[in-house]
Order: structure tokens, then sequence, then C-alpha cells
């Protein structure tokens, strides 16, 4: 018992600190333009953060992320930890479609911000309708980005309906979607949770590029319902990799 408080309070400590140390550098670097350097600072991060729960985790497909181009992420959402174990190994500039409390982090939602992440309500509001125009230009000017299409995290693992901003995006944008699906995350510190299990396995798969040239945005759902069995396969794998099987 006093292993595992100590185990959970050095994971946030650590988690917390290196938020507050990063969030300061990813802000400067972004303003100043070194996007590169920051998303070197960003990986450094994520590793940090795994490595302070004492995660193990590996990534199976990232071949299948084009080196060129900008791309659409879409992948199933478990726990806070999603977000560092994608950053560990997408070596692309990419960003995140994150809800907009989290910019309200004191230091932390500054630098989200800053470095080009977008706020939405979920409200389908203009205001939303706006920052996703913007996304648009920004996909394909500049950056890829990742969506959690399911809109929250799972809390007993299992996948939830996709939402379809995604698609939409993507479509919009005329680039590609990489389906992609993390496993064993939610079990490091589950929703709602007090105590980090310590040892975690967790594991990325990535799957191969979907198309989206010469698709309408009449085709956003159809694209949707071929993500969400896309990402179900995958997930399948990830499973498996994991040893978190959802029941």
């Amino acid at each position: 018992m006093i292993r595992k408080v100590l185990q959970t309070a050095f994971a946030g400590v650590s988690a917390v600190g290196l938020t507050g140390v990063f969030s300061t550098v990813i802000s400067a670097l972004s303003v100043g333009g070194a996007h590169g350097e920051a998303d070197k600072a960003l990986r450094l991060w994520a590793r940090g953060v795994l490595g302070s729960a004492g995660v193990r985790h590996e990534a199976v497909g990232l071949e299948h992320i084009p080196a060129e181009g900008h791309v659409v992420f879409v992948c199933n959402h478990q726990s806070h930890y999603d977000a560092p174990l994608q950053l560990a190994y997408i070596d692309k500039h990419t960003r995140y479609v994150a809800k907009a409390e989290l910019f309200k982090i004191p230091v932390f939602g500054a630098a989200l911000r800053r470095a080009g992440n977008i706020p939405v309500e979920r409200s389908g509001g203009g205001g939303d309708r706006a920052r996703m125009s913007e996304a648009v230009t920004a996909l394909r000017e500049r950056v890829s980005v990742l969506f959690y299409a399911e809109g929250t995290r799972s809390e007993d693992g299992r996948l939830r309906p996709f939402k379809k901003g995604a698609a939409t995006l993507a479509i919009q944008a005329g680039v590609p979607v990489v389906p992609m699906a993390v496993s064993g995350t939610r079990l490091i510190l589950p929703k709602g949770g007090r105590a980090v299990r310590w040892g975690q396995r967790v594991a990325l798969v990535v799957g191969e590029p979907i198309l989206t040239k010469d698709l309408t945005l009449e085709d956003r759902e159809a694209l949707t319902r071929r993500l969400e069995d896309a990402v179900a396969q995958l997930y399948s794998e990830a499973c498996s990799r994991s040893g978190d099987v959802p029941t």
C-alpha cells in the first residue's frame, strides 16, 4: 500500500513538474516559430511522463504514417496518458483538437494555445465552426491534426460511436486520414481513479492511410463508419499487445 502511494505521488509530482517546465519551453519555441524544436521538446516531455509512471510502451505500424504532407490522425480515447504515448512516437508536426476546458489550465493551457492546438466547446456553435475553418487552413498549410473521435474517454475500454468532425475536416482539407488505436492507458490512471498502476503495458497501433481525394461532405458519414471499423481492427491488436482486453 505504501509503495503504491509513493509511486502515485512520484508519478503525479513528476508529471506536473515536467508539464510546467516543458509548457514554458514549448510556448517560447512555438511563439518564436521553432516548431521543429517544439516538437522535440514535446517528445521529451511525453517520454518523461510515461517514464515517471513506469509505463512499458510500444508502437507498431509507424511506417504507415506518410513522410510528406499533412494528415488527420483518428484515435480512440482512454486516458490522459494517450497523448504522451502518441507524442512519444509520432515523428510529425502534429497538434490536437481538444476540449476548451484544457486551455483554461494555468501555464499548460497557454502552451496548448501557443503550440497551435485547437480548442472546441463541442456545442456546434458559430465559434466552433470558425475554429474548424481555421483548422482546415492550418491542416493544408502547416500541421497535422489528431482527433479523439469518440469525443470523450472510455471508462470500460469499449469503443464508442465516432463523431463526424475528423472526417469532415479531412474531406474539407483534402488530406489522408491515418487511423490508430491505443490500449492499456486506461489502466494507468482510470477515469476517476486516484492511484497510478505502476509498470502498466500500453500499445499504440497505427494503420494504413485512408485517402479522401474526390470525397465530398456527403461522404462524411460513410468515411466516419469506415474509420470506426479501421480503428476497431487496430484496437483489437493493441489490446492483445497491452494485455488489456475489455470484457
